[in-house]
């Protein structure tokens, strides 16, 4: 299943830790429009370069599947951030 919510926490110096919820199901439908548009060129660049149109929709799904429960922490001495994408 594609995720549908990410969750970016912000730390500081003094441990204090900022969490906003961001919901992908919102980025997802804005995205859509763009997706359709872009199709046709999509399309047409998967022909020129030899590869199956179908198959490269389907290698973006699961990569897009594979997304969830991803984590990603970065630490530095002043301040830290982490990304979990439910």
């Amino acid at each position: 299943m594609i995720p549908f919510v990410a969750v970016v926490s912000l730390r500081n110096q003094e441990s204090r830790t900022f969490r906003l919820w961001i919901p992908l199901v919102l980025v997802w439908l804005l995205l859509l429009p763009l997706a359709v548009l872009a199709t046709p060129f999509i399309f047409i660049a998967c022909l020129v370069c030899g590869v199956n149109p179908f198959r490269g929709v389907a290698v973006i799904w699961q990569i897009l599947w594979a997304l969830n429960d991803t984590e990603l922490e970065v630490e530095h001495r002043s301040a830290g951030m982490s990304f979990h994408i439910l």
